[in-house]
């Protein structure tokens, strides 16, 4: 099956703010990613927005075929196991951060994946070396902007609950502080509802080095949509906790899952399989909309949860068309000119 890479958009991902060894020239941070921000329902051809920050030496298809592996410690009682699983979500979530961050699909996990370091990670004009980035860039937010390109590698976050303070720019004396100011300062987001600062908090507390044994597994679709089924359940949850704000955070999510598959189903043939993708995206929204105007939510989310069961079954059945299956992921890939064959 064929594949077009949209070359333009992923030109635009690619090109950050250019610079010099020394001193960055100042360029306006939305430019990287000004094509990024495609309609949901559109039937893009390769569009998996990944690629834009993995380093073109990198095994394409051997890292996006797989799923990560989280160090994670089982959280302790049913209260710490929620705010684990909102942290979770929360942290693969761009809706976390705002402007080009959003916009362009970059995530916590983006630059630490699975809670560890990222060796691929790259973003031409943020950073220097593979798995570094530059995190006092105007990219994200004029705030950190220094005027110098100093890219630093990406650290692992395993086991930095136990410190003193937390980060190298701006140190905050508190988990909870640092992450409000890394989404507030770095990346010009809006401030996260408690419960999901403090489920992030959580969620970094229980990463743990004793856990980093499994060893990665296939990425797939009933994975991919039970991220975007629990994100719902847990918004149930959050309603019941009297939380509206971190359950429409959570609904939002959702759409950002749910968008994640859409990416892999851009092929031909496979036109039903994004409409129904979008159409929960949008029965998702409403009941968004609906929980700002004080409805009730509950037949809502329960209709969409049985909907992503649904056509979770469908996808299966059209698997090897869609970017899950690894020879058309390869075969994609090769046709954008990305891991050619030897």
């Amino acid at each position: 099956m064929a594949f077009v890479i949209n070359k333009a958009a992923m030109a635009a991902l690619m090109a950050l703010a250019a610079c010099s060894p020394k001193e960055r020239v100042q360029t306006e941070p939305v430019g990287a990613f000004a094509h990024a921000a495609r309609s949901f329902g559109e039937p893009a051809a390769l569009s998996l927005r990944a690629l834009a920050w993995l380093h073109p030496s990198a095994d394409a298809v051997k890292i996006l075929s797989r799923a990560r592996h989280e160090c994670l410690r089982p959280p302790e009682g049913t209260h710490t196991q929620y705010l684990v699983d909102v942290g979770r979500l929360a942290f693969q979530s761009p809706m976390l951060f705002g402007g080009p961050a959003a916009r362009g699909g970059l995530s916590c996990e983006s630059c630490h994946q699975g809670g560890r370091d990222n060796p691929n990670f790259f973003l031409k004009g943020l950073s220097g070396e593979a798995g570094t980035a530059d995190v006092t860039s105007a990219l994200f937010s004029k705030v950190r902007e220094d005027g110098v390109f100093n890219p630093v590698s990406i650290p692992s976050l395993v086991g930095v609950a136990g410190k003193a303070t937390f980060g190298a720019q701006a140190p905050a004396a508190s988990l909870s502080d640092f992450i409000e100011n890394a989404v507030i300062d770095e990346f010009q987001g809006v401030p996260p509802p408690p419960a999901v600062v403090a489920g992030l908090s959580a969620y970094i507390a229980h990463l743990d080095e004793t856990r980093c044994t499994q060893a990665p597994a296939t990425r797939t679709i009933a994975a991919d949509m039970s991220e975007a089924r629990r994100a719902i359940e847990l918004a149930s949850e959050a309603l019941a906790r009297d939380d509206a704000a971190t359950a429409d955070f959570l609904l939002l999510s959702a759409q950002g899952q749910l968008r994640q598959v859409h990416e892999r189903f851009a092929g031909p043939g496979l036109k039903n399989q994004r409409r129904a993708l979008v159409r929960l995206s949008r029965d998702v929204a409403a009941i968004r909309t609906g929980l700002r105007n004080g409805d009730d939510a509950r037949i809502g989310l329960a209709a969409a949860r049985l909907a992503a069961t649904t056509i979770t079954a469908d996808l299966e059945q059209h698997r090897r068309q869609s970017l899950y299956d690894v020879q058309t992921l390869r075969a994609a890939l090769r046709a954008a000119g990305r891991n050619p064959d030897p």
